[in-house]
């Protein structure tokens, strides 16, 4: 699926399952989730196409500096969330490790190790240490990057390191599936971000 398929489907899962009852951890939680969505496909920069792979690098610091912006200019949270929960210890060496588990996925062939439970599974435990309330969200959006990867026609090294891969083969990535499930995700990530938001209200 396209890129844009999977941030929309990704963010839309976490949010629906996570539910999130704060400000904060509706922000924290949907940043992580659209890293998490997108995360996956930085490793297509090994197969020459390394704008791709730019683009999802871009997203993913987009995302924080949203975060971050709106946590600096109108201070919703977000920060003394992260304090009650880590450090700023964790926060840095977190930071340090995911860039460097993900330094190395990049240079895999793609759909291999940034595409396993493995990846995932080491990431999402990265992510529990720099902030805990977030890591749910980016492992729930990372596992709907591998289920509609898996709906495709090209193997996915689901449980590397083992060399053989797995594909459905029932959808193409760019065809009207996609479109559908883009639609889809976009239409639920915006309902169940404003009813998270129309709770938080008290409405």
């Amino acid at each position: 699926m396209l890129g844009k398929t999977h941030l929309a489907v990704g963010a839309a899962a976490a949010v629906a399952v996570m539910r999130p009852g704060t400000l904060p951890e509706l922000l924290a939680g949907l940043g992580a989730a659209v890293v998490g969505a997108v995360i996956s496909d930085i490793d297509v920069g090994s197969s020459g196409s390394g704008r791709a792979a730019d683009r999802i690098i871009w997203v993913s610091a987009g995302a924080v500096a949203a975060v971050a912006a709106m946590e600096r200019f109108w201070n919703v949270g977000v920060w003394n969330m992260i304090l009650r929960n880590s450090s700023l210890f964790r926060v840095i060496a977190g930071s340090a490790a995911f860039i460097g588990v993900c330094a190395f996925g990049k240079a895999q062939p793609h759909r291999s190790f940034m595409h396993s439970f493995l990846a995932l599974g080491i990431l999402s435990v990265i992510m529990g240490a720099v902030l805990p309330a977030a890591a749910p969200y980016f492992a729930l959006a990372f596992l709907t990057h591998l289920a509609l990867d898996l709906l495709n026609y090209k193997k996915v090294r689901i449980f590397y390191p083992k060399r053989e891969g797995i594909c459905l083969r029932l959808f193409r990535a760019d065809g009207a599936v996609n479109w559908l499930l883009f639609s889809a995700g976009t239409v639920l990530g915006l309902w169940q971000t404003g009813m998270c938001l129309w709770r938080m209200t008290g409405r």
